[in-house]
């Protein structure tokens, strides 16, 4: 089973728990330290719970949580870019238990791997994560710019899709920010538009299960407009995405346990169905 659960997503602060089998990972280090514990507590989970965090780049909405969540346990395995760990650095963030994540590079983590991939972000070297494991895909796209080859070759067969939707264009236009800031966020490197996540969804070749929409801005955007900037591509979609279910991840307040496939590792689910083939097979045999 592959599942993410978003403790609070949005411009002042990233953090998700994602579950990889029986193996917990918080994503990403944006909220304090505080609330990330009372969450884990509702879950009747603890910082020793964790076998490691991914961090998708260093900017401090993603990481601002990191410096005092790793002085409660040193040793918690960061999994990040060698971009990211020397930003890290910069920051005069002390990493003890590091593994670099390189694009393109599978990583083992038992019955999962993490595929890293190159995003278009003003970041050092910031990355989505393709995550595969339990017969099933969930592929993760936050902060990027535009939707490029790269994007959709990792997202277009995934199970769980977590995709970016952080602004409205009248929103935006007419919000209290800063001109540069603006024109920053509008950039080719900047953050992804609610009409970009169709991009996205139109190009998959399957449809997915479960689709999150994540990174809302609280200034330039809703989640009311988020849902409303997809009504038109459902709508000329037909019944192809009937089936998936949709969440909007928010800033305040965690979101649903979203998960797909099964807790058992695909080589244990084989011998189960082979196990019960031959039980088949021979009460056939005996009548």
């Amino acid at each position: 089973m592959i599942g993410i659960t978003f403790i609070g997503s949005g411009s002042k602060g990233n953090c998700a728990l994602l579950e990889l089998g029986s193996k917990y990972y918080l994503l990403d280090a944006g909220l304090s330290c505080r609330r990330v514990k009372e969450f884990l507590e509702v879950r009747e989970l603890g910082f020793e719970d964790l076998s490691g965090i991914f961090i998708t780049h260093e900017h401090d909405d993603h990481i601002k949580g990191l410096r005092v969540l790793l002085s409660r346990r040193s040793d918690l395995p960061v999994y990040c870019t060698r971009g990211t760990m020397c930003a890290l650095g910069a920051k005069n963030i002390e990493i003890a238990n590091y593994t670099e994540l390189m694009y393109g590079r599978n990583l083992d983590l038992g019955d999962c791997s993490c595929l890293p991939f190159k995003v278009p972000h003003d970041a050092t070297e910031p990355a989505g994560l393709r995550f595969s494991g339990y017969d099933r895909v969930m592929c993760l796209a936050t902060d990027l710019g535009h939707v490029t080859p790269e994007v959709i070759e990792h997202m277009k067969e995934a199970d769980l899709v977590c995709i970016e939707s952080n602004y409205d264009e009248d929103m935006l236009r007419s919000c209290s920010y800063p001109a540069w800031l603006k024109r920053r966020i509008r950039s080719p490197m900047g953050h992804l538009p609610n009409e970009g996540v169709r991009g996205i969804l139109s190009r998959m070749k399957k449809t997915p299960e479960v689709v999150v929409l994540m990174h809302v801005s609280q200034e330039s955007n809703t989640p009311a407009l988020v849902r409303e900037s997809l009504e038109p591509f459902f709508a000329n979609s037909g019944a192809r995405f009937k089936t998936a279910r949709f969440s909007v991840a928010e800033q305040d307040h965690h979101g649903e346990r979203l998960t797909v496939g099964s807790r058992l590792p695909l080589s244990l689910r084989q011998s189960l169905l082979s196990a019960a083939d031959e039980q088949k097979s021979s009460k056939a045999m005996a009548r």
